[in-house]
């Protein structure tokens, strides 16, 4: 999807289109002109109503805007599993932590944009400095946010993921030769940072203030969400492995492949779903927690099966990142009986 789409009174299309139509009227019968003319018209406005939608879903996800829904359904749906209940005050600095760490990430991922993504590439080119000052303030709002409506502790805690996720996207480390280099070029560190970062933010963080928790699910949980962003990681590095090659990002996709790198998510969350399903046969958790334990099979298998067009089709990865938003329904619903 491109980025840069001509408004409808600059389009050529549009107003041959209109002039077609009142030609078409002044050479025609007067009932079939006026036919050709409205049906026409009625297309060239079909066409200019599809690419503003084009724009607009294509400017959501460029700018991640469609995972701010993901993070509030997790903050909604994951506590009433390990006892809780969810703390709204800290949506707001969640929301702008997310948005301002993913906006200065794409500032720094010139190289492998400009090959996985041309069209987010020549968007960010031309306003880079203004990204760049935007997710700066979002980050600083956030922490603002946090002192306002949580506690010292959790932000403090949010300070520290916010570093982290600089260190992320940020070149920091000097080396003798060649640019400085981000966490994200670190292959043990490229999937495990947000792996870790998005559990600690949605869950530990609105829960610090929390005293009714049981730490047993509340543990679980974690490494669920843990095991879910892990597969989004891996799916999104297959998407992307022609630019980090060329970056120098080493991920799981560029050193073992599509296939053999989508087995280890799925392998890790098999893990996890097994260790939910023996403590559900010991009676430490109840028969409720058998839907997350499908669901960490479920996704990562899907990723799995879509692997070839993972690689190809750019919109695929984020119809799994829908998916897994709406797992999270179920999820809240089933919670609530289970709490």
């Amino acid at each position: 999807m491109s980025s840069v789409l001509r408004a409808p009174w600059d389009s050529h299309d549009f107003a041959r289109g209109l002039l077609q139509g009142r030609i078409n009227g002044a050479l025609g019968s007067p009932q079939s002109s006026r036919s050709s003319g409205a049906n026409i018209w009625e297309a060239q406005l079909a066409k200019v109503a599809q690419m503003r939608l084009v724009s607009i879903i294509d400017s959501v996800v460029r700018n991640r805007i469609h995972l701010w829904p993901g993070a509030v359904l997790i903050i909604w749906a994951f506590p009433p599993w390990y006892g809780s209940t969810p703390s709204w005050k800290a949506v707001p600095s969640i929301t702008l932590a997310a948005f301002g760490l993913y906006q200065l990430n794409r500032v720094f991922d010139v190289v492998e944009d400009e090959i996985n993504d041309p069209a987010a590439y020549a968007g960010i080119s031309a306003t880079r400095t203004k990204v760049r000052n935007t997710a700066t303030g979002a980050i600083l709002a956030s922490l603002l946010l946090s002192l306002v409506l949580m506690n010292y502790l959790a932000t403090a805690t949010l300070s520290l993921v916010l570093l982290l996720g600089v260190l992320y996207s940020v070149p920091f480390w000097g080396r003798e030769q060649g640019r400085p280099r981000r966490l994200k070029q670190i292959a043990s560190l490229k999937n495990a940072i947000p792996s870790v970062v998005w559990p600690i933010t949605t869950i530990l963080y609105p829960a610090i203030s929390r005293s009714d928790i049981r730490l047993l699910p509340f543990f679980l949980t974690i490494t669920g969400l843990s095991c879910i962003v892990f597969t989004i990681e891996v799916a999104w590095d297959i998407r992307d492995v022609r630019g980090d090659r060329v970056s120098g990002i080493s991920t799981l996709a560029t050193a073992f492949g599509v296939r053999r790198a989508l087995m280890v998510p799925l392998v890790v969350s098999g893990i996890q779903a097994l260790v939910v399903v023996l403590l559900i046969y010991f009676g430490s958790l109840s028969a409720q927690w058998l839907l997350p334990a499908v669901l960490l099979l479920l996704l990562p298998a899907v990723a799995y099966l879509w692997r070839d067009s993972l690689a190809t089709n750019r919109d695929r990865s984020h119809l799994l990142v829908l998916i897994n938003v709406l797992a999270l329904v179920p999820l809240y619903l089933v919670g609530r009986w289970e709490a």
